[in-house]
């Protein structure tokens, strides 16, 4: 519906440019009377989802769960090649 109504009104802005001022006037006078007069217009538009922006430190705080202390590594220190 709102395609619609878009197209129309592309449509009678177009042909708007071949009237005189005072026609121009005219019509959109008609206009606003007419939309004062209709008191129910009915808008199929879905709400605008506002997403919060993650901030750039600290995005994994609280992600995360300590289960104890590191005691050793997992592998020798014979296989890192930093140690090497």
């Amino acid at each position: 519906m709102i395609e619609v109504t878009l197209m129309l009104l592309q449509e009678l802005k177009e042909k708007s440019y071949q009237l005189s001022t005072s026609d121009r006037l005219e019509l959109i006078s008609a206009i606003v009377q007419s939309l004062q007069k209709s008191r129910e217009m009915s808008v199929d538009v879905e709400p605008k989802i506002i997403q919060n922006q993650r901030p750039t430190f600290g995005v994994m705080k609280g992600s995360g769960e300590i289960l104890g202390d590191i005691i050793a590594p997992a592998l020798p220190e014979s296989v890192w090649e930093v140690l090497q």
